[in-house]
């Protein structure tokens, strides 16, 4: 762990100084014991217990029980107790559009989630629409855990399109039409009253993944996410990868058949043409009806229906030929397959699987875990939490 010591300004009390010191330890930490804390901070032993008894009587530090299932070391008794900032010290709040939602969470420094609400909405036309209802969601949320905006430290947005990186703005004309050269996290910021940081959705169920859910204790990987588009996270050494202007990542753009079906991009054969789940339904409805949604093939794959595994299959195993290039490039240690028809188990992750053991080179594909991400619709959100809070301990 590296050491968070600040100098004391000239004239800072020397007590509030320290007590600053280990609340940016944790911050930066997320949970930490307080032999940890002595490491970090420097700090004698004896100090750091008076200073984590004073915190936790002031309601800023708790206390986190270990975890009751943690193998013991023999002779070394119970591991000790970490410590975890909670609401006093300070909020962050992610947000997530979907093309057809809204999540929003309040969450600790420490990362947990203290609420969370989700709403129906369209948001591929209307940006007020979008940028009106997520204000309101914003104070919601915050009226509901008894906060005000002044307890919230960094607010992070994810969207489901690229963006430039430099400007925070979208700049692809056929993701969301209504949205192209307009500010999001300017125009959002202006209504909370708070700074509001835009990230790519994918990205942020990445970012999710590695932090609440199947990337847990992983530091290289690839989270694909298969939906109206095919877009992929790339996370190296714990870091989101985002390339030279934030296009990193757009594997459903890969072109894979050279005369192929026109792509909502301009160009021809794109993977997204072959496997989105728009054409995925269009392979199962002359079986199944023309009024089938995404949620019928769900159904389907759960009741192991032939046809509806067979061809989600098919489609897994079309992304897997591609991941596996991107995996022979990047090396990466997991594989994490999210989207509506990403079931545990199921027909779209083991397609994938069985691409890349096929086609990547064979110690890149050993090294690899593929599997089924476990925060299934609340992956990017969670991702905006953790961002969050990343970015205010870079700023502690």
């Amino acid at each position: 762990m590296s050491q968070v010591s600040p100098r004391p300004r000239p004239g800072y009390p020397h007590r509030a100084y320290n007590l600053d010191r280990m609340v940016a330890a944790v911050r930066a930490h997320g949970t930490v014991t307080r032999a940890e804390l002595e490491r970090i901070t420097g700090l004698s032993r004896a100090t750091v217990a008076a200073l984590v008894a004073r915190l936790i009587g002031d309601g800023v530090l708790r206390e986190v029980p270990a975890d009751p299932n943690t193998r013991v070391t023999p002779g070394r008794g119970r591991p000790p107790a970490r410590l975890a900032l909670t609401e006093a010290a300070g909020l962050v709040v992610g947000m997530a559009f979907g093309h057809g939602d809204l999540r929003v969470a309040v969450a600790t420094l420490s990362g947990d989630v203290t609420a969370e609400r989700h709403v129906r909405l369209s948001v591929d036309n209307s940006v007020e629409v979008a940028l009106d209802t997520a204000a309101r969601e914003f104070s919601e949320i915050l009226r509901e855990t008894s906060h005000q905006k002044g307890d919230v430290d960094k607010v992070v947005v994810g969207l489901p399109a690229p963006l430039d990186r430099h400007t925070g703005r979208i700049v692809v004309n056929n993701i969301l039409p209504g949205w192209v050269d307009i500010d999001p996290a300017g125009g959002l910021g202006e209504r909370i009253g708070r700074p509001v940081i835009p990230e790519n959705a994918v990205n942020l169920g990445a970012l999710g993944e590695m932090t609440y859910g199947a990337g847990t204790g992983k530091r290289d990987l690839v989270f694909v996410k298969v939906s109206t588009g095919v877009g992929a996270g790339l996370i190296f050494d714990g870091r989101l990868y985002r390339g030279t202007n934030g296009y990193a990542g757009e594997l459903g753009h890969v072109q894979i058949e050279l005369n192929g079906l026109v792509c909502r991009c301009g160009s021809r054969g794109c993977l997204e043409t072959l496997v989105s789940t728009p054409h995925i339904l269009a392979a199962l409805r002359p079986m199944h009806g023309d009024a089938l949604t995404v949620a019928d093939v769900v159904r389907l794959l759960q009741a192991g229906d032939s046809g509806a595994s067979r061809v989600v299959g098919d489609a897994g195993r079309v992304i897997g030929r591609s991941l596996a290039d991107m995996c022979n490039v990047l090396n990466p240690e997991a594989v994490i397959v999210g989207g509506e028809l990403s079931l545990p188990g199921g027909a779209l992750t083991d397609g994938i699987r069985e691409a890349i053991t096929r086609y990547a080179q064979p110690g890149v594909a050993r090294a690899v875990t593929v599997t089924t991400g476990t925060l299934e619709n609340r992956a990017e959100l969670l991702g905006a939490v953790a961002l969050a809070i990343q970015r205010t301990a870079r700023s502690a």
